[in-house]
């Protein structure tokens, strides 16, 4: 394994970093696209970098898709009935790592960091852990039992919940890095019409879109029910789209919002998962992400960047994207009576709308861009090189 100091020299030397970038990557959600995103960006940046998933599937499919180089290594956790198992696992990691000897690996969220830290840690290899999740005390010093040298937080919201949690890791070096997406160009009407025809959308009305997980945390009930809160004149004015799916679970609780919405009559749209999201979101006019629990939120910044105004609920990470009366409006989470005043107020306000999106697109173009995102990881990697190096030359 190449040493520290020898790091140091070829990477001051030449500028360019070897990062492995690892995920367990169960399944493909917001926390595996923010994890392609970074890749696909470093790697612009001029680095080198090396994807280990600890899953074979659709997460892997779409690195290789954005040119990314793949390899899969399983992921395990630390488990006294299936410690061969773990043992296992973790050597054929220590022996990838060996052989790619990169710069620094970078766990992509917590789970992933216990089988990663073990196996880089007798290597001498920086490690970062990234923190995408809420986890209670006992289960963020289980997975993160083997330590990091710096752990990231997409939110400040989340940093100060998990750390409140573990007195450990409230004595970790820590920072507040908010993921960052490629910035779209901005639709024009004529897309916009043109988007909607080719999805079978009408074109007359309002298309109001929440967009993502389709799962319990992400409010969807709660917007059923507050669409039916809405006056009939303000309804008929819009249509309601649900584009995801519940893929942990093959579409379980997609198939339970779309049994409510039948029950109360509510003539919500539900596509599905959909590749082509930026079709969706061109298309739309209003965003909605009603979450109980988002410690940042994929689709909230990517409403965002196609000028969307976005009403979203007041908690975790979402107040940290949207500014309140600014980019968009924030209700409280459980609440269909809020979130219908909310969609009543966007619906039949124009101005307001359009002042919203266009603030809101600013907003990510100044904080929440591929590039803002990639300066901010490169800085904290040169911290983490820089301590390590220091460390082992005294």
């Amino acid at each position: 394994m190449t040493s520290l100091s020898a790091i140091s020299t070829r990477t001051q030397a030449n500028g360019r970093l070897k990062v492995c970038l690892a995920s367990w990557a169960p399944f493909l959600a917001g926390a595996e696209i923010a994890a392609e995103r970074l890749a696909v960006g470093l790697q612009e940046a001029g680095h080198e970098v090396l994807v280990v998933l600890g899953n074979q599937g659709p997460t892997l499919e779409r690195m290789e898709r954005a040119g990314l180089r793949c390899l899969h290594s399983p992921i395990y956790f630390t488990d006294k009935w299936h410690w061969w198992r773990y043992w296992k696992a973790r050597n054929g990691l220590r022996r990838l790592l060996q052989q790619e000897r990169p710069d620094i690996i970078h766990s992509n969220d917590l789970p992933t960091h216990q089988i990663v830290s073990d196996a880089a840690r007798e290597l001498h290899i920086p490690r970062i852990a990234h923190h995408r999740f809420p986890f209670g005390g006992e289960a963020i010093d289980w997975l993160n039992k083997y330590g990091a040298e710096h752990h990231l937080f997409v939110s400040r919201a989340l940093m100060e919940e998990n750390c409140s949690n573990s007195q450990r890791l409230h004595e970790s070096p820590r920072s507040v890095v908010y993921d960052g997406l490629p910035l779209p160009a901005l639709p024009t009407a004529e897309e916009q019409q043109r988007a909607r025809g080719q999805l079978g959308l009408p074109l007359e009305k309002m298309i109001v879109t929440i967009a993502g997980q389709v799962v319990e945390r992400k409010g969807v009930a709660e917007l059923i029910r507050a669409w039916m809160l809405l006056s009939p004149e303000v309804r008929t004015r819009a249509e309601l789209l649900v584009v995801g799916d519940d893929l942990q679970n093959q579409g379980q609780y997609r198939i339970e919002m779309e049994k409510l919405a039948s029950s109360l009559n509510c003539p919500a749209r539900f596509v599905g998962f959909q590749k082509n999201i930026s079709d969706w979101l061109i298309a739309s006019d209003i965003a909605v992400v009603p979450s109980h629990v988002e410690p940042l939120g994929n689709a909230t910044l990517e409403a965002m960047s196609y000028a969307l105004p976005v009403i979203g609920s007041n908690v975790g990470g979402i107040p940290e994207m949207i500014i309140h009366e600014q980019t968009g409006l924030l209700v409280p989470p459980h609440s269909p009576e809020a979130l219908a005043a909310a969609l009543t107020r966007l619906i039949t306000n124009p101005p307001t709308r359009l002042r919203y999106g266009q603030q809101g697109r600013k907003r990510c173009e100044e904080i929440f861009s591929l590039q803002a995102h990639v300066r901010c990881v490169l800085a904290e990697y040169s911290k983490v090189l820089h301590h390590a190096g220091t460390t082992q030359a005294s």
